[in-house]
């Protein structure tokens, strides 16, 4: 439609193959680059730094890492004098819980300090969220209201001013306040995105908060390089906690293992978007003159209450990464600079030994167990990892045909349509659903390879601002990063000003057209996977319509077409989001239908927003009939009929309006009764769009009741 396996460290099973896929342009990136990915996937949320710790202490296995009382963690190499200190933090910006509400959503609110920029807290909005609870992470979504009732709302989400952290809600599959505290949630658990690592060109990744990240595991590389013996004196490096809260990690450490003669510390908020120009950042202090560096002036000053430390006493170097993008969750590094960095601090301590090679981490990838569902899970799941933007569905189509049963003798017509008819009698009948989702499409190219989108389908764009991006050329998607605005630190408006624009590592038009970028036809989106909310409900970009093609597909589970008196076709349909294409191309080869059942989801208005007075049908109450939409009125008969058949047959459904349209009115115009029939979905045309298996369950159970009525 128009968990609780935790393991020490977490994320990191992509260290196994990862290396793998990578352009090696410098043999001691072998080792650095997985790490980098499943460290920046790590939430370390200030004050609650416990699994990157654990990951950092996990590469030094043989290095007497002590952890003091506030969780930082403290090597020393060495004795005597001179006595340098060189730090990273562990923390990065974050949120908690700051309401259980009776009806499960979750409030939050922001902690500590880093949380940089107009825009900041509008990243969140309408995307996953990880929320890390004692026992171990669960996965959420941050809630967005359904593109579907824009142009019906009185005030537009369109002409707002920027997303503020008061206005998110967190969605866990859960409807009550009870439900939560089953899943070990609390009030005070730190919430960050659910981080998706991206891969630029093999030279650069993007991540949030990825300089820090960055920062802890180059420093973690430099303490695998040192060797006592190649040293002077007493080096101490130290991964500090609580920088973003009160500062009290860093300072407990140069008052417990002080004074130094020497403190060299990374600064997050020394800014410069010059990558791989091998140059560090200072803030008008540097250490080797043969280093080059840019002197800036910190983004945010470090201004921590009853400071115990003078810092301005102290002989303080301050160290940065250049990045892109900055405080957004695509921030950027180049891996060189990162490299850079430990070369930076292995001369620091007069090292010798320039080896960054770190052990791989053995780790166990953290989920949940679920007892029912999990048939429906992998059918809609494959589906969703199909990607197929309107005019674009190849990927979709081809997983759909391996999925028919034996005596299937489905046609692909000249739209990209798969028909499939069965049965006989002189009674026809059609359903359809649409393989189309609604993304992007490669509008031009700039002078200096960014790519400028236009749009397939109704979205609210700005959700895709700041995330990762992956381009569909003929070969392998190419990871990219959705560019933020220019001005997204001091944007005054929700909406965004002009086009998205993806920057994929190009650096001319001509590099991105060789690349295989096609302008017009080469289409874009972002990374995606169903995931599991709780043991009921699911969310993924793209449900509309995957679960209506996944219903479809179940529905023919056990058929035999030699019983039904009727003829029936399935029409798994191109270009829904743009125009009704493939399903009106079909619809002038079927005009001897019956009925046209469209299935498609209904855009309910089952959320946590209150200002909508319709379409409020709850998720976990059955299927829907849609009687009145944008574009159709069922008629009482036929919503009698199918109401009247869904009792016989014990069908849990409900019946509404909402806003939008479907496959259902190409048929209308040959006189052909549209009935189109759905699930309540939420968030609709967003990258968290969520439903209910057992919704899922009675639409399935609903067309094959009429199948065989």
């Amino acid at each position: 439609m128009h968990i609780f396996k935790y393991a020490v460290i977490l994320f990191a099973a992509v260290i196994l193959d990862i290396s793998n896929s990578l352009a090696q342009s410098d043999k001691n990136y072998n080792s650095l680059i997985p790490h980098l990915q499943a460290f920046a996937e790590i939430s370390s949320v200030t004050g609650r730094e416990d699994a990157a710790a654990a990951y950092i202490r996990s590469l030094l296995p043989d290095a007497d890492v002590k952890t003091d009382k506030l969780g930082n963690l403290i090597l020393t190499i060495g004795s005597g004098s001179p006595k340098k200190l060189i730090t990273a933090p562990l923390d990065e910006p974050g949120y908690v819980i700051s309401q259980i509400q009776e009806d499960g959503y979750l409030r939050l609110a922001p902690i500590g300090f880093g949380h940089a920029g107009n825009l900041y807290h509008q990243f969140l909005q309408g995307h996953e969220v990880v929320i890390t609870t004692e026992k171990g992470p669960l996965t959420g979504v941050s809630t967005v209201r359904s593109m579907h009732y824009e142009r019906l709302r009185i005030i537009l989400e369109s002409s707002k001013t920027p997303f503020t952290w008061h206005e998110a809600f967190v969605d866990v599959g859960e409807s009550s306040e009870k439900g939560v505290a089953q899943k070990n949630i609390k009030l005070l658990d730190p919430v960050t995105l659910n981080k998706k690592v991206s891969i630029i060109n093999n030279t650069m990744m993007a991540a949030p908060a990825m300089k820090t990240k960055s920062a802890a595991i180059a420093l973690a590389a430099v303490a695998n390089s040192i060797r006592e013996k190649d040293i002077k004196g007493t080096v101490v490096i130290a991964w500090t906690t609580l920088e973003l809260i009160n500062g009290k990690g860093l300072e407990a450490v140069i008052n417990t293992h002080g004074p130094f003669d020497e403190i060299h510390r990374f600064n997050r908020f020394l800014e410069s978007d010059n990558l791989a120009a091998n140059t560090l950042l200072t803030n008008g202090r540097s250490f080797n003159s043969d280093v080059n560096y840019a002197d800036v002036k910190p983004s945010i000053p470090f201004g921590n209450r009853a400071s115990t430390v003078n810092f301005d006493e102290l002989n303080v170097y301050e160290i940065g990464l250049p990045g892109l993008y900055e405080h957004t969750p695509v921030e950027m590094v180049a891996i060189s600079d990162v490299e850079h960095l430990a070369d930076y601090w292995l001369r620091v301590v007069g090292g010798k030994n320039k080896s960054n090679d770190l052990p791989a981490v053995k780790t166990e990838i953290p989920g949940a167990t679920y007892r029912t569902f999990n048939d429906e899970h992998n059918v809609v799941s494959e589906l969703v990892a199909r990607y197929g933007v309107s005019s674009d569905e190849g990927q979709v189509r081809e997983h759909i045909l391996t999925q028919l049963p034996d005596w299937a003798k489905p046609d692909v017509d000249s739209e990209g349509n798969i028909r499939l008819s069965f049965g006989q009698g002189d009674e026809h009948i059609v359903f359809v659903a649409h393989m189309d989702e609604t993304g992007y499409i490669v509008d031009s190219i700039t002078d200096d390879g960014k790519l400028v989108l236009g749009t397939k389908g109704g979205m609210l764009q700005w959700l895709w601002e700041a995330q990762p991006a992956l381009i569909h050329v003929s070969n392998q998607p190419i990871p990219g990063v959705f560019e933020p605005r220019k001005d997204y630190k001091t944007a005054e408006a929700r909406a965004l000003p002009s086009d998205l624009t993806v920057f994929a590592g190009f650096d001319s038009k001509s590099e991105a057209l060789a690349a295989g970028i096609k302008i017009g036809s080469t289409t874009v989106t972002m990374p995606k996977k169903m995931i599991r909310l709780s043991e009921n409900r699911a969310a993924a970009r793209g449900f509309d319509d995957r679960v209506g093609s996944a219903a479809l597909l179940m529905s023919l589970k056990d058929l035999n077409p030699a019983e039904l008196d009727r003829r029936v076709t399935f029409v798994w349909s191109t270009a829904e989001e743009i125009g009704l294409t493939g399903s009106s191309y079909a619809a002038k080869d079927l005009t001897d239908a019956d009925i046209v059942y469209p299935i498609d989801t209904y855009v309910s208005s089952d959320d946590p927003y209150t200002d909508e007075t319709f379409a409020n049908m709850p998720l976990g109450d059955g299927a829907v009939i849609r009687v009145l939409e944008s574009i159709n009125y069922v008629s009482r008969k036929n919503l009698r009929a199918v109401q009247d058949l869904a009792a016989k047959n014990a069908i849990k459904t409900q019946y509404g309006m909402t806003s939008g349209g479907t496959d259902g009115q190409a048929f209308l115009g040959y006189g052909i009764p549209s009935i189109p029939l759905s699930w309540p979905g939420r968030y609709s045309h967003s990258p968290v769009e969520a439903m209910d298996y057992r919704d899922m369950n009675n639409l399935v159970k609903l067309i094959q009741a009429i199948i065989h009525e």
